[in-house]
């Protein structure tokens, strides 16, 4: 599933990937698709030059939102395993 999520952010590049609101309640683009398969490619690359590869596993702690999803697309393109930790 995560493979054709990464897929359809590069085929719909204007899409928003997520949405947030505002304080009143209007719904507003949290980050296009886009801005997630880049945040995405640079987390893999950062992760990657750590010594990341194939097999390991990676502790997430990272609050729920683009950076998070972020992070979990790439240790997926890396092969690794997510360790979920509660940042709080």
């Amino acid at each position: 599933m995560l493979d054709a999520l990464a897929g359809a952010l590069r085929r719909h590049p204007g899409r928003p990937a997520v949405l947030g609101t505002t304080r009143n309640g209007a719904v507003r683009t949290g980050i296009t698709c886009a801005d997630l398969a880049d945040l995405a490619d640079r987390c893999a690359a950062a992760l990657h030059a750590r010594g990341v590869a194939r097999g390991g596993t990676v502790g997430v702690a990272v609050r729920p939102g683009p950076r998070a999803l972020a992070v979990m697309l790439a240790v997926h393109r890396l092969g690794a395993r997510a360790a979920v930790l509660d940042p709080g």
